[in-house]
C-alpha cells in the first residue's frame, strides 16, 4: 500500500463515485481555509484501484504537527466498500500519522456520506447530533407533499402571497450584498470568530468554487432579506452560509428560501441536500427543529478525536491549562485546545 500527503488531490477524486465523494472534499474547497497558520494537506492510501483519503488543515505547534478538517464536513472516504482494505488503509494512516511527528487530529465526518460508520472499528467515532436533508430525488410535487410539514406549507405560502421574490444565482450578482446581510446577521446573534470570513474568502470562493455553488436570494420590493449560499456536487447539496433581515423574519422569507432552493437542487440532479442541524444536539432546539419542518429525513453528524502522541499531547494541554485557566470552562473539552 502507497500513503502519501499531498497539497494536489483532485485526480484522485475522479476515480471515485458521485455518492462517495462531496464539494467538501475538492481542493477548492480545502484550500479557502488555509492560513499562515494552517496548510491544507490530503493524506491518500492507494493500492490496486482503491484509494482512501482525507483532506485536512495541518497546523505546527512546538516543532511537532496537528490537524483538523476543513469548515463542514470531511474525514475519510474511499472509492470501494471492501471492509477489510478500508480498516487497513485505516490503520496506515494512523502509523504515518505517529511516525511522522503528528500529535492528534480533529475529524468532522460527513453526514450524508456516512464515512463515520466505516471508520468506527478503527477511530474514536463520538456521535454529536442529527441533522436535516431534503430528499431533492423527487420531484417537487413529491417534496412537498410526502416532506414539508403543513405549517412549514402555510409558511411558504405566505411568502409568496407577501409578495416574496426568490431566485438562484450562479453568478452570484448579489454577492456584496448578501457578504453585508450575513456579516450583519452573525454580529446580531453573537456568533464565534468563527463563523466570520475576509473578503479573500469571498473573492476565492466566487473564483474557484461558482461552479459547484449558486446564491440563493430572497427579496422584498427589490431589497435583499434573506441569502444563502448553497453548495452541490454529484448526489449532494449543501446549505453553507445564510443572512437575514430580522425585520422581516415574520414574511416568511427563510422558509420559501430552502423550499426554492430544494427545488432547484432537484432541477440539477442533486438527490439529497443537507440543511445540517441545529445549534445544539437537543431534539427541541429551535433551528433543529426549523430544518425539521422541511423532512423528517435526518442523519448522524459525528465527530472524531485521534490522538497519536498522548504523552506530549498531555503535556502541550497541561501547560496550556496552567497558563490559561480562565479558558478552561469555555476550551477544555476541545481536543485542539491550546490553539485558544
Amino acid at each position: 500500500m502507497n500513503v502519501i500527503i499531498t497539497d494536489k488531490w483532485n485526480t484522485y477524486l475522479e476515480l471515485f463515485k458521485d455518492f462517495q465523494k462531496d464539494v467538501y472534499f475538492l481542493e477548492e474547497y480545502v484550500k479557502l481555509y488555509e492560513t499562515d497558520d494552517a496548510k491544507a494537506q490530503c493524506i491518500v492510501c492507494s493500492e490496486d484501484g482503491n484509494i482512501l483519503l482525507m483532506p485536512f488543515l495541518r497546523g505546527e505547534i512546538e516543532g511537532y504537527y496537528d490537524f483538523e478538517t476543513q469548515y463542514g464536513y470531511g474525514g475519510p472516504i474511499s472509492n470501494t466498500d471492501d471492509q477489510e482494505w478500508i480498516d487497513f488503509s485505516l490503520s496506515a494512516i494512523k502509523d504515518y500519522f505517529r511516525d511522522n511527528r503528528y500529535i492528534c487530529g480533529f475529524i468532522r465526518f460527513h453526514p450524508l456520506i456516512n464515512n463515520a460508520f466505516f471508520c468506527q472499528n478503527k477511530m474514536n467515532v463520538i456521535n454529536d447530533r442529527n441533522t436535516v436533508a431534503i430528499i431533492t430525488s423527487g420531484s417537487s410535487e413529491e417534496i412537498w407533499a410526502t416532506q414539508i410539514s403543513s405549517k412549514n406549507r402555510n409558511m411558504i405560502r405566505k411568502a409568496q402571497k407577501n409578495g416574496l421574490v426568490y431566485k438562484a444565482e450562479h453568478d452570484f450578482e448579489s454577492f456584496p450584498e448578501f457578504i453585508e446581510l450575513y456579516n450583519s446577521t452573525m454580529k446580531r446573534i453573537g456568533a464565534d470568530n468563527f463563523y466570520f470570513f475576509d473578503d479573500e474568502y469571498y473573492k476565492r470562493f466566487r473564483d474557484s468554487l461558482s461552479e459547484h455553488a449558486f446564491l440563493g436570494t430572497v427579496r422584498h420590493n427589490g431589497k435583499l432579506i434573506c441569502s444563502a449560499i448553497f453548495m452541490y456536487q454529484g448526489d449532494y447539496g449543501h446549505y453553507h452560509l445564510e443572512g437575514s433581515n430580522h425585520e422581516y423574519k415574520s414574511l416568511g422569507a427563510n422558509n420559501l428560501l430552502l423550499w426554492e432552493s430544494a427545488c432547484h437542487m432537484h432541477e440539477l440532479g442533486v438527490k439529497k441536500l443537507h440543511l445540517g442541524g441545529g445549534n445544539s444536539s437537543s431534539p427541541e432546539d429551535p433551528l433543529f427543529k426549523f430544518k425539521k419542518a422541511f423532512s423528517d429525513n435526518l442523519e448522524q453528524f459525528a465527530i472524531g478525536k485521534e490522538i497519536y502522541n498522548q504523552e506530549l499531547y498531555d503535556d502541550i494541554c497541561r501547560r496550556w491549562e496552567e497558563s490559561n485557566p480562565d479558558k478552561i470552562s469555555v476550551f477544555g473539552n476541545r481536543l485542539l485546545k491550546y490553539r485558544y
